[in-house]
């Protein structure tokens, strides 16, 4: 998780070690939060690991995975007699650092 809420994804990380497209606009992004540049030709791992340490980011486990339904039935009144399994939550706007009870 970075300083300011947004989550770091695997995949995110994946594609820039690995150079694929999309990495440079990645580092702009860990720089533009307060990491030093990357120099040139410099082990792309190493720097993350280092980058990630100066803005402050920190592992954080995701509480769950979202699940969403759709109502079922041809009607509005079929579809207000269906019963779920789970209870309606509202909708996760990003991850929450607190564990739920």
């Amino acid at each position: 998780m970075l300083p300011d809420g947004q989550v770091l994804p695997a995949r995110s990380i994946a594609k820039f070690v690995a150079g694929d497209r999309g990495a440079d606009g990645f580092e702009r992004r860990i720089a533009a939060l307060g990491a030093s540049p990357r120099p040139a030709g410099s082990d792309r791992r190493a720097w993350l690991r280092t980058a990630l340490e100066q803005i402050g980011a920190r592992r954080q486990r995701h509480p769950r995975t979202h699940r969403y339904a759709l109502p079922v039935g041809r009607t509005r009144a079929e579809r207000s007699r269906a019963v779920f399994g789970m209870p309606a939550l509202p909708y996760p706007k990003w991850a929450d650092a607190r564990p739920r009870t």
